[in-house]
């Protein structure tokens, strides 16, 4: 903890790195903490030869990266370099947050996670020295760092990234819409989507999609299934002919309506440009998350009708489709890194979301009730076997270690994390020993 000496006796305070991306995870605030600040910290360096610290590797090209850069800066640097890292879909993710949680990516079924795809790292420790990390040097520190949470271990002030050429594509807008009194056959018909998930992504379909109410917040209005997919580096022809099949089975044995459309783009980068404007912040909600596998999705359809329907909150379901064999057969430099090794069996991320009126705290209780005891309850149960994303996992998870990196990760980020910070001097509750300390009344943290 950081110490204040000023007070009438000392108060300890945690120490936390604020990141973007990590305030969905109560990572990057809190009261009575001290908040540092690394939006100031600036520079992106391409490199054309770079090889880490300390090693022996071939060179490859890359890009060092400030740890105060949000993912549009990043990706306009590197495209003038007609290249591509793997970072967040929206433009605003910071850095640091993205691959300290393992960093999923609309290109990671092909080239990986974001954490995959770092080479090196500096690193300001509680000890105040700063500190090269990579695979060669302080290898431990390159393991936790990749996957096991900010504001865990220390301050991250650079990063160097892999870099990929900026891929071709083939995508497709495309929504299926409820055509029935009942909404029992558009679950069945989405068993069925979801039956096929796992021959469309080892095909390389990567995307998003959601479902919800036409109008969200009209329950009465039919559900809806709205999608954007695409797959690198392939031939709208090809790409047709593995994704209509599916829609057109689907079509041809539901009462619903399928609208589509599809085209090809020479460059990722000029379509992400297009299609990825910033996220909303600042809402007054929370996030669950399960990753879902080949067993999961290959239970009889009536078993993934009843999940699906379980896991609805009335508002919507977000399905990141963001794996694929790049992430499954990923050998990132220095080994894998912290986060859950389940990433390397998913076929897609679902999100529950749950939201509640600012400032109601009997509603903010009722619904975080509801997100961690029925909706990810419903997809724990679907796919016990699994785990959940850093970044957007539920921070009421039952199975924290277990969910959030495996308990054999988790067993070794405590060891470095004790070799490296034994005073506690960084702390959050979801984080590697935060059930360690507990924050009183009057904001102190105490060992527990």
């Amino acid at each position: 903890m950081i110490t204040w000496e000023g007070a009438s006796s000392p108060i300890n305070y945690p120490a936390i790195q604020t990141s973007k991306y990590a305030l969905y995870r109560r990572r990057s605030t809190a009261p009575n903490s001290l908040s540092i600040w690394t939006h100031n910290l600036r520079g992106i360096q391409w490199q054309n030869r770079f090889i880490p610290n300390g090693c022996t590797a071939q060179p490859s090209p890359a890009l060092k990266v400030a740890a105060g850069h949000r993912m549009f800066e990043i990706y306009d640097v590197a495209a003038a370099h007609d290249s591509m890292i793997v970072g967040g879909q929206d433009p605003d993710v910071g850095l640091v947050g993205h691959l300290t949680g393992g960093g999923h990516s609309p290109i990671s079924g092909t080239y990986g996670l974001a954490a995959d795809n770092v080479l090196e790292l500096e690193v300001a420790t509680p000890s105040g020295d700063i500190k090269t990390v990579n695979q060669c040097i302080n290898s431990d520190l390159f393991f936790a760092i990749r996957g096991g949470g900010g504001s865990t271990i220390g301050v991250i002030l650079s990063a160097t990234l892999k870099t990929h050429p900026i891929p071709s594509m083939s995508w497709s807008h495309f929504d299926i819409i409820q055509n029935s009194p009942t909404r029992e056959p558009f679950w069945q018909a989405m068993a069925y989507y979801h039956s096929q998930l796992p021959h469309l992504v080892k095909s390389g379909l990567m995307g998003y999609y959601n479902i919800s109410s036409i109008s969200p917040f009209d329950h009465s209005t039919p559900l809806i299934l709205g999608a954007g997919v695409w797959i690198l580096n392939t031939s709208l022809s090809d790409f047709n002919a593995i994704v209509n099949p599916v829609l057109d089975h689907i079509q041809a044995n539901y009462p619903v309506n399928i609208t589509r459309s599809a085209r090809y783009e020479l460059s990722f980068y000029d379509w992400w440009k297009v299609y990825s404007p910033p996220g909303a912040v600042a809402t007054e909600s929370q996030l669950g998350s399960r990753l879902m596998d080949e067993k999961a999705l290959s239970l009889p359809l009536n078993t993934i009708v009843s999940n699906l329907a379980a896991a609805y909150p009335d508002l919507v379901l977000i399905f990141n489709l963001v794996s694929g064999p790049g992430m499954w057969d990923a050998k990132p430099a220095g080994g894998m890194g912290s986060m859950t090794p389940a990433w390397r069996k998913t076929m897609v991320e679902i999100i529950v979301p749950v939201i509640w009126p600012a400032h109601n705290a009997t509603a903010r209780a009722h619904q975080t009730d509801l997100l961690t005891h029925k909706y990810m309850e419903a997809l724990r149960q679907w796919a016990p076997d699994t785990g959940t994303y850093l970044n957007e996992a539920d921070v009421n998870e039952p199975d924290l270690p277990g969910a959030y990196w495996g308990k054999e990760n988790y067993a070794t980020l405590v060891e470095i994390k004790r070799k490296w910070d034994p005073e506690g001097v960084f702390w959050c509750g979801p984080c590697v020993l935060g059930e360690e300390w507990n924050v009183q009344g009057d904001g102190r943290l105490c060992r527990v």
